[in-house]
């Protein structure tokens, strides 16, 4: 993906997760909790026009903690948490790539330098060639190819599911102790996964009472969410190429 098109995608990503939070904060009767919602949302937008990546990454840091606070008092609907979480762990990275696209590639001095040349010493015709040695040591065999580690996400997700099969019902904190070194966005994320690849299903509606389980055979749907980007959004991308 180009410089450009990384930018655009910034941008669109972020009228979207915007746009879902206005959708929101519309149905919320908490006026004090859907101001700060939407805030935050032109907080985002703005920054991500303006190419402020920096501002932009704040501007998720703060939507993260309010949309789980959301989720924690039943206020948003675990399903959106879950969608809004993976959108913003999508931008989040999408960020971080940019930023470090634009780093200056450290200068090689090494090229700098002139390596000395190494000369090549004639054969002596008086001295007489040296007999041939026959090596008599038994050849080893090739090393095996050493395997690359599998994805970060896949191993996560394969460790996640096992939990949840071998405990039957399974929540968000026991997840977390299981992981405790990932971030609950990622945990939410790979959960979200393993839901629309129909490996687990979601029991509840919102808060510490939602739980996961394996899904049953024959129910393998993707789950229906009910925050959606119309087809249309992208219609109110500013033009920026």
């Amino acid at each position: 993906m180009s410089e450009t098109g990384k930018e655009r995608f910034i941008l669109t990503k972020a009228y979207e997760v915007a746009y879902a939070l206005f959708r929101l904060a519309a149905q919320m009767q908490e006026k004090d909790f859907a101001e700060p919602l939407r805030a935050s949302g032109i907080a985002l937008l703005s920054a991500a026009a303006a190419e402020d990546y920096s501002a932009a990454e704040r501007s998720l840091r703060v939507m993260e903690c309010l949309i789980k606070f959301g989720g924690d008092v039943g206020m948003i609907g675990t399903a959106n948490v879950d969608v809004m979480t993976r959108e913003i762990y999508a931008l989040d990275m999408a960020i971080a790539e940019r930023r470090t696209a634009v780093k200056t590639d450290e200068v090689n001095v090494a090229e700098i330098f002139s390596r000395p040349e190494i000369a090549e010493h004639p054969a002596d015709p008086e001295k007489e060639p040296s007999p041939t040695r026959i090596h008599t040591e038994p050849v080893r065999s090739a090393e095996p190819a050493i395997r690359q580690p599998a994805n970060d996400s896949a191993i996560r997700q394969s460790a996640i599911l096992e939990r949840i099969r071998q405990s039957g019902n399974c929540r968000l904190k026991d997840i977390q102790e299981l992981l405790p070194g990932t971030s609950e966005r990622t945990i939410r994320y790979d959960l979200q996964t393993l839901l629309e690849q129909g490996h687990i299903e979601r029991i509840g509606n919102a808060g510490p009472s939602v739980f996961y389980r394996a899904a049953q055979r024959g129910n393998l749907s993707r789950p229906e969410v009910s925050v959606s980007i119309p087809a249309d959004a992208e219609n109110y991308v500013p033009n920026i190429g």
